[in-house]
């Protein structure tokens, strides 16, 4: 078959267009944040992991090489992408304000230098995708997982410290999904492992002005206390026991939220990501958290006991959400009323899949 044969051009049918405005800014990124620039491949990478942890979630192992293409090697040919991206970011508006987010540790000290954030960029854009030469159940998974990701979680390399919520107003038309391809994957993070929450308030949160850092700095202790909960103080002398315990722990605190060591074969991504507070469409603030639990394929480096079990991992999210429907230490909204509107396990429906995916991507 001519390669050219399957080609659409944006005149033809396959192709939807996303309107989108940002809920929380989207910050620059570069080496050590001195970029002044959004990099489209940057929003373009949250995109095809969130679709491919869908396509993971449905057994279709074929997605990601069908829709984003892949390089090849000897036990695969090379594909090329199967649709095309365009992000207008024309819109956005530049602001200067760079805030630091520090507050005292609980004896007194502060974080060396606390969190820095570059240049903001707020406003609306626009996501134009193109369909090539993939297949109808890929266009419209493409589309659901869209729509997932920007109901429930974040955009951006950054969304594990508060940034990248996106809102949109008119939706492009999309079928709700009817079956699963088959099993879901378990060598590769997929959504039927995901969990998705939101916190709702009763008032309006800190405007985009000089005082933004609030809205960011009560995501980061959220995030600090959620990461606190698989923290243990040994005591001054403790047993082998209280030490094998507080190393596993560490493990799983580490596993969840992220950890850099000198060996990069000893390092995790974060699984768990908490945005900053955000305008929801009544007004009054809302704040995301959502992950993947398991998060990580095991490297080839690593072995398979360095990750926790899924009982581990279902205990773990056990916690969280106890500690989410419980009073939270935030600083600029801890007076305001606050309830956990939104609690989504994929876990729970690991039965009812396809009506879960349809229920997330609001078909």
């Amino acid at each position: 078959m001519n390669a050219l044969a399957g080609l659409r051009t944006p005149a033809d049918a396959g192709r939807a267009e996303f309107r989108l405005r940002t809920l929380t800014p989207l910050y620059t990124g570069g080496i050590g944040q001195q970029g002044e620039h959004i990099h489209p491949s940057n929003l373009l990478g949250g995109v095809r992991r969130f679709s491919c942890l869908l396509a993971a979630a449905i057994g279709d192992a074929g997605f990601e090489a069908a829709v984003w293409g892949r390089a090849g090697d000897a036990r695969s040919d090379p594909s090329a992408k199967g649709v095309a991206c365009i992000w207008d970011l024309s819109a956005l508006r530049e602001s200067r304000l760079k805030p630091t987010v520090n507050w005292p540790r609980a004896d007194d000290q502060k974080r060396p230098g606390g969190w820095r954030f570059n240049v903001a960029h707020a406003g609306a854009l626009t996501l134009g995708l193109t369909r090539r030469a993939i297949s109808d159940a890929h266009w419209q998974l493409l589309l659901l997982a869209l729509r997932i990701q920007i109901r429930h979680a974040t955009f951006g390399a950054k969304d594990q410290h508060g940034l990248g919520v996106l809102g949109c107003d008119e939706w492009p038309e999309v079928e709700p999904l009817v079956r699963v391809a088959g099993r879901p994957l378990t060598d590769r993070p997929g959504l039927d492992r995901a969990f998705f929450a939101e916190l709702q308030f009763d008032a309006p949160p800190p405007t985009l002005d000089a005082d933004y850092g609030k809205a960011i700095e009560d995501g980061l202790r959220l995030r600090e206390l959620l990461r606190s909960l698989f923290r243990v103080d040994l005591p001054d002398k403790p047993t082998d026991v209280e030490k094998r315990q507080a190393a596993a722990e560490t493990d799983l605190r580490h596993y969840l939220f992220g950890h850099l060591a000198p060996k990069q074969s000893e390092s995790w991504g974060s699984a768990i990501n908490v945005s900053a507070l955000y305008r929801r469409a009544d007004g009054n603030a809302g704040l995301r958290v959502w992950g993947l639990m398991p998060h990580t394929c095991i490297n080839r480096d690593r072995h398979a006991n360095d990750r926790p079990s899924d009982n581990q991992l279902a205990k773990a999210l056990n916690r969280i959400h106890a500690c989410l429907q419980q009073a939270l230490p935030f600083a600029h909204m801890k007076a305001r009323p606050c309830h956990l509107a939104v609690w989504e396990d994929g876990r729970v429906h690991a039965a009812g899949l396809v009506a879960w995916i349809n229920h997330l991507a609001g078909v």
